[in-house]
């Protein structure tokens, strides 16, 4: 069957959501040593630094992984801050031969969500069959993403990625995961990702991490699908012992944020199904049913 094409907005500043899962048989977990979740994070972080990107949070598994981020609309470049970006990635010997063709076209790529994704999963690659003698493909497929039409969406999702621990029984609390976001968030590391605060729209970061986390385990406590776990009750009553508020907000079913390929509105949906199809990009492929909220 013909692919769906991806939607993204190709001039940039647009939220996502991308997922990516590893090649190998079932049972297999390449991904659940400290040393190549922290080898994950650590690229996911570089390639924050080298691409016009946010990144909002993330969770890496055993074998897959999620990551939310925010591309900026595309704009002009000086071209400091382009030597400075690249220089992240090449030696100053290479980029010193490149002509504008060159520069035009590293320039326009920092703002692609796809092109960020490809160094991503093709530097993680590289060096994991390089640390354990590997030879073969890496990723199972294409990466898949989702387009995230606002702060509510975007704030959804962020809980459904990091409470993933949770759910797989690795962690009581979404915190002590050390593969996720709010692990870094909490341990005070995160001055690479987008500020909490603007996230929650709290004022401060100590009281934005703590209504987050407020929202997090609340969301956390209500039970998903069949065989999945859930935040415990006494942990929850423990933590309003100690300054949580606002009992009951969040306490409703995540929505799946890994099939669908637009999430929002039923207009922001259909608006850009049908600017896919206007572009020819569906190919006739079965569309997903919209994922919209009103």
């Amino acid at each position: 069957m013909p692919r769906l094409a991806r939607v993204k907005i190709e001039q940039g500043g647009a939220y996502y959501h991308v997922y990516s899962r590893t090649a190998g048989l079932k049972g297999e977990f390449p991904l659940d040593s400290k040393l190549c979740r922290r080898k994950m994070i650590d690229l996911v972080e570089l390639f924050s630094g080298v691409y016009c990107c946010k990144i909002l949070g993330f969770s890496v598994m055993g074998n897959h992984y999620h990551l939310v981020l925010w591309f900026e609309e595309q704009r002009a470049m000086s071209k400091e801050e382009l030597w400075k970006r690249a220089r992240l990635l090449y030696p100053e010997t290479l980029l010193n031969g490149w002509l504008r063709a060159g520069w035009a076209r590293f320039e326009e790529r920092i703002f692609d969500v796809s092109e960020y994704m490809r160094n991503l999963q093709a530097a993680f690659a590289r060096w994991y069959n390089q640390t354990f003698t590997r030879r073969g493909r890496f990723w199972a497929e294409r990466f898949k993403s989702t387009l995230l039409e606002d702060e509510k969406r975007v704030l959804d999702c962020l809980l459904y990625v990091e409470l993933n621990p949770v759910r797989a029984k690795i962690a009581e609390r979404p915190e002590d995961y050390e593969g996720s976001s709010v692990y870094f968030r909490e341990i005070g590391k995160d001055k690479w990702m987008m500020p909490l605060a603007a996230i929650v729209g709290r004022p401060g970061r100590t009281q934005a991490v703590r209504d987050y986390k407020a929202m997090l385990y609340y969301r956390g406590n209500v039970p998903t699908k069949e065989g999945q776990a859930a935040i415990p009750d006494h942990i929850i009553k423990a933590e309003e012992t100690r300054g949580f508020k606002g009992r009951g907000i969040y306490r409703k079913r995540l929505r799946h944020f890994v099939d669908g390929v637009v999430v929002g509105s039923e207009g922001f949906v259909r608006r850009e199904i049908e600017r896919l199809e206007s572009r020819g990009n569906i190919f006739g492929a079965r569309i997903p049913s919209p994922r919209s909220e009103d």
